[in-house]
């Protein structure tokens, strides 16, 4: 099943806070944690990524916390993956690697192509949504779909 870690639901919703204030002031992971119910220091750990690869601003000080780095519209969902999870991979051999060693069935395999095909697909489409894109869609229900201009 395609899902995404709870580091990456973690850090979309820090993001789409502090996008919220974009420009204000900065916030703490602590007050994020509690505002969202979520373990502070899982949190903590992936704000710190956030900033180590320049998502997020950390401002020191006894009014510091963290800004976003960039604008929502420079966000995408495949950086915020790809920071806290590497790069997007539906199979193994999906990787944009040439090493398919530690696969058995290559010499065999009737999927490969289609899964590098469905894998570009895939990057492409995480790459066209940002955050500014989930802030507009934001306020929908589960019941409403969600439309994505990509």
């Amino acid at each position: 099943m395609l899902r995404f870690s709870k580091k990456v639901e973690y850090a979309l919703i820090a993001l789409m806070d502090l996008a919220d204030l974009h420009g204000t002031s900065p916030v703490t992971a602590k007050t994020v944690a509690q505002n969202y119910q979520l373990p502070y220091e899982l949190l903590g750990k992936v704000m710190q990524s956030l900033t180590k690869n320049g998502l997020l601003n950390s401002v020191q000080g006894v009014k510091g916390g963290y800004v976003l780095g960039k604008s929502p519209e420079k966000i995408s969902i495949k950086e915020v993956i790809e920071i806290l999870e590497g790069p997007i991979s539906i199979t193994s051999c999906a990787m944009h690697s040439d090493d398919h060693n530690d696969c058995d069935l290559l010499l065999t395999c009737t999927i490969k192509s289609p899964m590098e095909i469905i894998q570009n697909e895939l990057e492409k489409y995480f790459s066209n949504i940002s955050l500014k894109d989930l802030r507009a869609n934001y306020h929908r229900t589960a019941s409403q779909p969600i439309q994505l201009t990509v």
